[in-house]
């Protein structure tokens, strides 16, 4: 049995995977879509770093996230394009489907992670959501710290040294990982899968926690963050 936290980069999304009940850790890139649909076996639970269930108009846990970490992390927590958005081919068809849906455009970061979202939300179904769920790394971060925010930017040194030394503390392996991580993928990117699969380790433990009371989206999926 194990347990994965998942990350989006470049070329696919990267896996923090945490075996039960040694706590042996391996990190590979997979193929998340294949995941979701097939149920690999032994997968206990699978935090994902995705925005899952999309409505129409802003999300409780978003606004939730964003009150938990303040400011200036609060701002790596943003409102995910609307569904039509997530399928427009240009910016500005994103822009206008999501005006159109929900009264508003979308930010150029929205945008960019629209094609990770889209494979998702592709492939999830609501039964799958008792297993696979949303994540927000600087939440799980914010947790793992005693429910204080990261001080600095994950792209900075001292942004990921502070958060190099949480992850350390959980999984002593962590710089093997970072040393022999697939390519193209980034620091950034195993330590926010190894916080993600820190969260799916306190969920198949009955530990974890949500940020806000779950929504329900015209599909059924739920739009939660769990930490």
């Amino acid at each position: 049995m194990f347990v994965a936290g998942v990350d989006g980069y470049r070329e696919g999304w990267v896996g923090f995977c945490v075996e039960l009940p040694s706590k042996v850790t391996t990190v590979e890139a997979i193929d998340l879509c294949g995941w979701l649909g097939r149920r690999p076996e032994g997968l206990v639970a699978m935090g994902i770093d995705v925005p899952i269930g999309l409505l129409d108009g802003a999300r409780a846990c978003d606004r939730a996230a964003r009150k938990i970490l303040g400011q200036p992390r609060g701002s790596s927590v943003f409102s995910p394009p609307c569904r039509s958005a997530i399928r427009s081919k240009t910016y500005a068809e994103a822009c206008e489907a999501n005006y159109s849906g929900v009264g508003r455009k979308i930010s150029r970061q929205a945008w960019g992670i629209a094609k990770k979202i889209r494979e998702v939300d592709d492939v999830m179904m609501a039964e799958a959501q008792t297993w696979a769920f949303e994540v927000h790394p600087e939440v799980c971060f914010w947790a793992l710290s005693g429910c204080c925010p990261m001080r600095h930017g994950k792209k900075t040194a001292d942004g990921r040294a502070e958060r190099l030394l949480l992850i350390r503390s959980i999984f002593s392996d962590i710089d093997v990982h970072l040393a022999q991580r697939p390519q193209h993928v980034g620091i950034d990117d195993v330590l926010d899968a190894a916080a993600a699969a820190w969260t799916a380790l306190r969920h198949s433990e009955g530990r974890a926690k949500q940020v806000c009371n779950p929504e329900t989206d015209p599909l059924g999926l739920m739009a939660t963050i769990w930490y």
